[in-house]
């Protein structure tokens, strides 16, 4: 249950990694749980950091030991929480699905804080054996999901440690969100020493939290073993995971970026269905083209604070740079004409102090709470403008902005009007982000 006491960056900490619903998918039962479906993807090679507690040094490069093999764990928002810009998807891509990336190494941290810090420090790459160390421990061919059970051949030490190598595995997806942003960069002309980066200026999430090679109801002639969902599954799915534990929901609510990135048909249509009912402009519908969507201003609605001010946020709707790459390099210099226009206009800016972008309205905790590190945007980092005796709190809290998040968002769920049909993808690259798996 929700605690008002407990930021919503913070709880969903302790919610998602330890998902119920995708416990329980992994428990037998007499009616399978949705989520179940997350089993058929098989299991994939992990790996926990050899000391405890949160690292204490920024990235995802950490000495690490190897644990076997596991299911993905369910994942967060990438990047600050209170990023300007906001990528969105569907679900995150399943890194070790295809040949060429069987070598990908995946966390299964049993420590909240090593989960905190990853996620904010993910930027644009997750993590592989070196090719050399996994054949020498055994992979390869032979090592092919959904059914492998190869567990690799990491020595012991002395203190029964499988210590591992593991090396940067940049995603392709991940790293044209950072080319997005140096394009920007320049057509703002912002100075040569900006830090724009992923991560800092825009981070990226999904509409649900466990991954998959696809997001499909259909079999793929191509590649049999791939396991479509059922649209019973599919329902039921989004059901547990967007609409009743809200975990997206909740981490747009706290974050309230100002500009969101929409890449895909498959993910708009999932997007459009999902808040039918909350675009202020632009009236989007689910199967509207994302390349005619590009030239409309669209802006979707978080609400009005209780001093009357409007929150929403625009949003960008684009093929996907990797899924659709011919139709991206068509778009994508609109895009950043949009984003552009977007900056004069004032929705977000540059601060010559960080070298970033401003933070957008509203409080935040994630990194100090978590003993991730010091919040790099303390000055900007400002809490609603909305009276403390409204939040029903006698004294500032870290969780000042809560009680505002959950009237803002439980108006939001109110008067939604989902549209059923959204989620059902095709396959246009929507969560394909791998390294080398165009």
């Amino acid at each position: 249950m929700s605690d008002s006491r407990v930021p919503t960056e913070v709880e969903l900490v302790f919610e998602v990694m330890p998902c119920n619903a995708l416990r329980v998918a992994q428990e037998p039962g007499q009616q399978p749980h949705p989520c179940s479906y997350f089993r058929s993807w098989g299991t994939y090679h992990s790996y926990d950091y050899e000391t405890s507690g949160p690292p204490l040094q920024r990235g995802i490069l950490q000495k690490s030991q190897y644990l076997g093999r596991a299911p993905l764990i369910p994942e967060l928002l990438s990047g600050c929480r209170k990023a300007p810009l906001m990528a969105v998807g569907i679900n995150p891509n399943l890194p070790g699905w295809w040949p060429n990336t069987q070598n990908s190494i995946n966390p299964m941290f049993d420590d909240f804080k090593q989960y905190a810090h990853y996620f904010r420090y993910r930027e644009v790459a997750k993590l592989q054996l070196p090719q050399a160390d996994y054949t020498a421990f055994g992979g390869g061919p032979q090592d092919a999901p959904p059914g492998s059970k190869l567990e690799l051949a990491v020595p012991q030490d002395d203190h029964g440690l499988r210590t591992i190598r593991v090396e940067l595995q940049d995603q392709k997806m991940y790293q044209a969100y950072q080319s997005l942003l140096e394009e920007v960069a320049v057509a703002l002309s912002l100075p040569a020493d900006h830090k724009l980066t992923i991560g800092e200026d825009l981070s990226y999430g999904n509409m649900i939290a466990c991954p998959s090679a696809k997001w499909t109801t259909r079999a793929d002639p191509s590649n049999p073993s791939l396991p479509p969902m059922t649209l019973a599954q599919q329902a039921g799915i989004v059901e547990e995971c967007f609409h009743t534990r809200q975990y997206f929901l909740r981490q747009l609510f706290q974050s309230l970026p100002t500009l969101l990135l929409v890449f895909s048909q498959s993910t708009a249509n999932a997007f459009m269905g999902a808040l039918k009912g909350h675009f202020s402009a632009g009236n989007p519908s689910v199967n509207d083209p994302v390349t005619a969507l590009l030239d409309r201003d669209i802006r979707l609605k978080y609400g009005d604070l209780p001093n009357g001010t409007e929150l929403d946020a625009e949003v960008i709707f684009a093929p996907h740079p990797t899924g659709d790459p011919a139709s991206w390099a068509t778009a994508k210099p609109r895009v950043i004409q949009k984003l552009k226009a977007s900056a004069q206009a004032g929705r977000f800016q540059y601060n010559p102090a960080t070298k970033h972008l401003t933070r957008p309205g509203g409080s935040c905790s994630f990194c100090t709470m978590l003993e991730i590190g010091p919040c790099d945007y303390l000055e900007e980092i400002k809490s609603l403008p909305v009276p403390l005796q409204l939040t029903g709190m006698s004294v500032p809290t870290p969780a000042v902005d809560k009680p505002v998040q959950n009237e803002l968002l439980k108006e939001f769920i109110r008067t939604t009007h989902p549209a059923p049909d959204g989620w059902a993808a095709g396959d246009d690259g929507s969560n394909r982000d791998s390294a080398k798996q165009g």
